[in-house]
């Protein structure tokens, strides 16, 4: 008769949950480290799921929650004759967002750990990647812009300038954006004109599973 044996886990064998806060300052893109100099993280309690760990990281920070929150990727890695397994999350803000952490601008950020170094590079390049092909950038906008702030905002998150034309035109016809009828003056220019985030849902959603308490219900 075979006998089979339970899996067991191997000694100082750890998961950790962290979370990677983006917020466009208007100028630039932010994050925040705890004081220590780290992503904020914690340990997941027992009872509660993965992603319920990184709403609980986020409601300790903030009093509100993330305009938007995905899991990013799942790291591992051995310290101290342990393994750690990272899991880590994608969170965005909106610029009026403040917690019980500074913003502090990617820039200028001190030196993080090997590891946070290598979370926070990879999560700014899946958000690069991701504003080629969803709305995941009006997660970091205020209700109403400009297609100037607009513009601004997809230069500082891809380091580079854009050609104004083209990113109107492309903006104006992708059927994302709706005029308010309102209008802005910024700076001596003549005042621009306000836009909002024309979905009720991201389309990044159909690249992000559906939670079983995000799932709505069918027709």
């Amino acid at each position: 008769m075979t006998t089979i044996q339970r899996d067991q886990h191997p000694a100082g064998s750890t998961l950790r949950v962290s979370v990677v806060c983006f917020r466009w300052n208007g100028i630039a893109l932010e994050t925040i480290v705890t004081g220590d100099g780290d992503l904020p993280g914690t340990l997941p309690d027992h009872d509660e799921t993965l992603e319920e760990t990184a709403t609980r990281i986020i409601a300790r920070l903030f009093d509100q929650p993330a305009a938007y929150i995905e899991q990013l990727y799942t790291f591992s890695h051995t310290e101290n004759n342990g393994r750690q397994t990272l899991v880590t999350y994608l969170a965005l803000f909106q610029p009026g967002s403040v917690g019980v952490l500074p913003w502090q601008p990617l820039a200028e950020l001190a030196a993080l750990t090997h590891r946070d170094a290598t979370v926070l590079e990879y999560a700014s390049a899946r958000l690069r990647a991701k504003l080629e092909y969803t709305s995941i950038a009006f997660h970091l906008m205020p209700a109403c812009f400009t297609l100037a702030e607009l513009q601004r905002a997809f230069e500082s998150i891809l380091g580079e300038q854009l050609d104004k034309r083209n990113f109107r035109r492309r903006m104006t016809t992708s059927s994302m954006l709706t005029e308010t009828g309102e209008k802005r003056r910024e700076g001596p220019h003549r005042p621009a004109a306000l836009y909002r985030f024309s979905g009720t849902r991201d389309r990044a959603s159909y690249l992000t599973p559906m939670t079983t308490q995000s799932q709505e219900p069918q027709p």
